[in-house]
């Protein structure tokens, strides 16, 4: 029975989920190691400026860069008690079609077009002259893409970045337990990563404790084009397997397709 290992966090890890269900119904083993964790942002002050200033109407575009920033996004409103239509007097655009997605389950309304490859370039390169002069409030990771925030403020933007959650790599169990399963007989015929910082947070992890295991790898696959230009940078190989549509029903499909043609 051919083993897929899934690096997502935990957070955003259901047992039951359209992926694992698609895996297991293909008769494909999965199993799940977290390469990166989330927590709450170290300077929690001032995400709540931000937020009540966003209640105010003080930001004409807000920008939210993941599917796990819009989780975040929602539990600090929470924290807040503002619900959508207390800060709905800004245009939300999101990095990629599943931050669209979640950010519209959680009764937010889309109003800037959403790139279809779902990366920050294919974003500035639509917004184009829309920003000039606008106030935007860029919510990221700590370690979010900062080339976004330049391009923005190139366009003539007047971009406010505020870290929404901080991301660190994985625990020193979860990573005692990646060096166990590669280095065992019954190690993945895949390993799928879901972001740039998981890809990260992997190479990192191994290059720490056991770097000879970065030229043996199994197969990868990558859920859409910027987490595999991830893999290129760090590994200086191409992922076997990157998702045609970044969400988790196609790479689930696409990681079927490549086993049955080994």
């Amino acid at each position: 029975m051919p083993k897929v290992l899934l690096t997502r966090p935990a957070q955003r890890s259901q047992h039951d989920d359209l992926l694992h269900n698609k895996l297991k119904e293909a008769g494909i083993e999965v199993g799940e190691l977290p390469m990166i964790r989330f927590t709450r942002p170290s300077d929690h002050h001032r995400l709540t400026r931000a937020l009540l200033a966003l209640s105010r109407g003080e930001f004409d575009i807000t920008i939210i860069s993941s599917p796990t920033g819009v989780d975040h996004f929602v539990e600090h409103l929470n924290d807040l008690e503002l619900k959508p239509a207390d800060v709905a007097r800004t245009s939300y655009s999101a990095v990629g079609i599943a931050t669209a997605e979640t950010l519209t389950h959680a009764g937010f309304s889309v109003a800037l077009p959403i790139p279809i490859a779902g990366g920050s370039h294919e974003l500035i390169a639509i917004l184009g002259e829309s920003v000039r002069g606008k106030k935007l409030l860029l919510l990221q990771s700590q370690i979010g893409l900062e080339h976004l925030e330049h391009a923005l403020t190139e366009a003539g933007g007047e971009v406010e970045r505020v870290t929404l959650y901080e991301t660190h790599g994985p625990s020193i169990a979860d990573a005692a337990r990646l060096l166990t399963i590669l280095e065992d007989g019954s190690r993945p015929d895949v390993i799928a990563f879901f972001s740039p910082s998981s890809v990260q947070f992997f190479i990192r992890t191994l290059a720490e404790m056991a770097s000879g295991m970065l030229r043996t790898l199994p197969a990868i696959a990558t859920i859409g084009e910027t987490t595999a230009k991830a893999v290129e940078e760090g590994l200086h190989r191409r992922p076997e397997i990157v998702a045609r549509k970044a969400n988790q029903e196609t790479l689930a499909e696409d990681i079927i397709t490549y086993l049955a043609l080994r």
